[in-house]
């Protein structure tokens, strides 16, 4: 299934049909739509579910969302039934949205190496072509959910100083990358054929690495809070759409149901109080420098080389901290480097963005939650709490939330987890992120928009988000 960032967090149904938890939160039972198919035209059943699900249980590095379960089984050939230790309202969503993959094909693979080279799917395309420059996908004639007038989809390697030039002529329909400058550079000088939509969908967050020792001080975090300006970066660098938001990392827009009041307005830049900060964490402010001990403040901010906007930011983030004294190296790392380098916590700074879920507590607890965290010595951490926050009230909480199915409760104790992200600040949050589109209605219309905003365009977002949008179009008659 899908959830709908847009409809506030709302099931959508893909290649689950249904699902019903019990009302003790044990239980779930989930039907798989009864006209899915594989692209080979064999039936997709409960059974290849049921194996999908234990190769995530028992491959870590596959559990990205941290689901948790004691027991899945096949009832029949359309139906699962999961069972729990302990309630799990809060983890329907994180196992709704779990892609499955063919039994018959993955059997004895290692997930982990397992390179597919002729895979077979359950969605409307089957790959035609693979390359390091350009992927080439064929609409399958059998497909079982929509009608697509798409038949192929090419999805090349551009960059932003191409991909501009190639929606204008046509040879491109529609872009999820960072176009800097957008509705100047390209809207505006072709508004009939040229648009956008950019919808906001989760945050983006600075994060501490708090396994160092420096970065234990709630002080010096409050400092680096406090130093960033948010709005010179959301000018220089992040997409059309982004705006500062609150700490907690949740929006206004669609998690307003979430958000304590308290915490709905962004955390303003304040030089002055970031340096006061700085002095409760014991540095004394020389020549410019925040000096502990007779050494600099120095921090390393890692970041993937080969996104250019991200590295900016970072570049930007460090002359922001070098204005209270802090010193920090950016380091461009390959994204495999930047990876393993991030899971083992060889870092001091690094940035990522959330998606949002259904609940908060999809994007709190694999953030924050202890178990996930890796060890203080080097141990990998797990889904995204590559900060290595471990804090038992935060813990208790996050455990709390996933056995409550009651809404209330649910909003009571999120908010008490906002309140430990405001006051510990284990990470800081620079900004919403959009999952963006830029589009050219040469070749097509039926595009989503601010006037018709019926789902999430970025190619790259997944889910059936992009098939409906697929769905939508429409060819231009020549």
């Amino acid at each position: 299934m899908g959830v709908d960032v847009l409809k506030g967090g709302e099931f959508e149904p893909w290649l689950a049909s249904g699902q019903k938890l019990s009302p003790d939160g044990r239980t779930l039972t989930v039907d798989i739509e009864k006209k899915a198919t594989w692209s080979d035209g064999k039936p997709v059943t409960a059974k290849d579910v049921v194996f999908t699900f234990q190769l995530v249980k028992k491959t870590p590095a596959l559990n990205s969302s941290g689901i948790s379960f004691a027991s899945v089984a096949a009832q029949g050939e359309k139906t699962v039934v999961f069972h729990f230790d302990k309630p799990a309202f809060t983890q329907v969503a994180s196992i709704l949205q779990q892609y499955i993959v063919p039994e018959k094909y993955w059997t004895g693979k290692n997930p982990l190496t397992y390179t597919n080279p002729d895979p077979v799917a359950s969605g409307p395309y089957t790959l035609k072509r693979f390359d390091p420059q350009q992927i080439s996908l064929a609409l399958r004639g059998d497909y079982w959910r929509s009608k697509i007038q798409v038949k192929q989809i090419r999805l090349p390697v551009v960059n932003s100083v191409t991909e501009i030039s190639q929606l204008t002529s046509g040879q491109e329909d529609v872009s999820g990358g960072a176009i800097p400058n957008l509705e100047k550079q390209y809207v505006n000088k072709d508004p009939a054929k040229n648009g956008y939509f950019y919808p906001t969908y989760g945050a983006l967050i600075l994060v501490f690495n708090h396994d160092r020792g420096a970065l234990k001080d709630v002080h010096l975090r409050k400092a680096v809070e406090l130093a960033i300006d948010r709005k010179q970066l959301i000018q220089l660098v992040t997409q059309l759409g982004a705006d500062p938001i609150s700490q907690t990392g949740l929006d206004a827009t669609t998690q307003g149901k979430w958000l304590d009041p308290a915490y709905k307005e962004a955390v303003q830049t304040d030089l002055a109080a970031a340096k006061a900060q700085l002095q409760q964490a014991g540095y004394t402010l020389s020549g410019g420098k925040a000096v502990k001990d007779g050494k600099q403040l120095t921090l390393n901010y890692i970041e993937v080389a080969e996104f250019a906007d991200s590295v900016q930011r970072a570049r930007i983030i460090a002359d922001q901290l070098g204005k209270i004294g802090i010193k920090v190296n950016v380091q461009p790392l390959a994204s495999g480097t930047y990876t393993d380098t991030r899971e083992k916590g060889d870092f001091d700074l690094a940035s990522y963005g959330l998606a949002y879920g259904a609940v908060p507590w999809q994007i709190y607890n694999p953030l924050l939650n202890s178990e996930f965290a890796g060890t203080p010595n080097g141990g990998k951490a797990q889904t995204n709490n590559y900060l290595r926050w471990r804090d038992k009230s935060t813990d208790d909480l996050l455990n709390q939330l996933a056995n409550t199915g009651d809404e209330q409760t649910q909003i009571d104790l999120t908010r008490k987890v906002e309140k430990i992200v405001v006051d510990q600040v284990p990470y800081v949050t620079l900004s919403n992120i959009t999952a963006g589109c830029a589009w050219s209605a040469r070749n097509w219309t039926g595009f989503p928009s601010k006037s018709n905003p019926y789902d999430i365009c970025a190619p790259w977002n997944g889910g059936p988000a992009f098939e409906n949008v697929l769905a939508h179009l429409k060819p231009v008659k020549q």
